[in-house]
């Protein structure tokens, strides 16, 4: 449990203290894995901070993330969170996941943070790419497990995001379609030689949060397995 460093006794017992308060969004088609609910059972929220979740079914991801926020909006500006937190639905976090990027958040030094998961595939392939590096980084060679390292590009589905971020930009804050061009200029040599002819919500999303000089980055110590949900592999 963290309280703010000026925090008084005082103001602790009587509940001035400030608490967590994050809106936790899943986005989903459906069904999800019983795997998934278990994970999520066990996993350690902030003592006594309020975490509500938003569910939103039946949509494309990217249309899923930017309807989240656009709820999130809504809300009048004195009862918004201050996180936004997303969920995959086929994301296995460790019960103490999401605390982990919760206190490295409350250090002040990310707009964005997410953990460390992989790529379906063999062999599994981190989800980080920056700039400076040819391809994906990768463990021992590129960065230590437990660092937290600043990324050009990573995935969104254990993400933790800053409301405030949020705020400064407009809609469409998440968009699924075709390449990105010149709007991802740090990686778009990479993305060609890939032959990707398509971007995804997360990128689009990092895309626009550099233009407004978020810090975007990785906490390699929290590491959360990702389901397979037809073949029922973990990677």
């Amino acid at each position: 449990m963290r309280f703010q460093k000026d925090a008084k006794i005082e103001d602790i017992v009587i509940g001035k203290h400030k608490r967590s308060y994050v809106m936790m969004c899943i986005p989903t088609l459906g069904m999800v894995s019983i795997k998934f609910m278990f994970a999520g059972m066990r996993m350690q929220m902030p003592m006594n901070g309020q975490v509500f979740q938003h569910i939103v079914e039946g949509m494309e991801v990217g249309a899923a993330r930017n309807k989240a926020v656009e709820d999130l909006m809504t809300l009048p500006q004195e009862q918004r969170p201050q996180y936004l937190f997303f969920l995959g639905d086929d994301m296995l976090p460790e019960w103490d996941a999401f605390v982990k990027l919760y206190e490295e958040m409350e250090e002040g030094k990310w707009d964005m943070l997410t953990g460390l998961y992989f790529l379906k595939g063999e062999p599994p392939t981190p989800l980080v790419w920056r700039a400076d590096h040819v391809g994906r980084m990768q463990p021992g060679k590129d960065f230590t497990i437990g660092d937290v390292i600043w990324v050009d590009l990573t995935g969104l589905d254990f993400t933790l995001i800053r409301v405030s971020l949020l705020e400064k930009m407009k809609s469409p804050w998440f968009k699924t379609g075709p390449s990105l061009k010149s709007e991802y200029d740090p990686l778009e040599p990479y993305i060609e030689s890939q032959g990707i002819i398509s971007h995804t919500e997360d990128a689009w999303f990092i895309s626009r949060a550099k233009q407004f000089e978020a810090k975007i980055g990785v906490h390699t110590g929290v590491r959360v397995s990702h389901l397979d949900v037809k073949s029922g592999n973990v990677y």
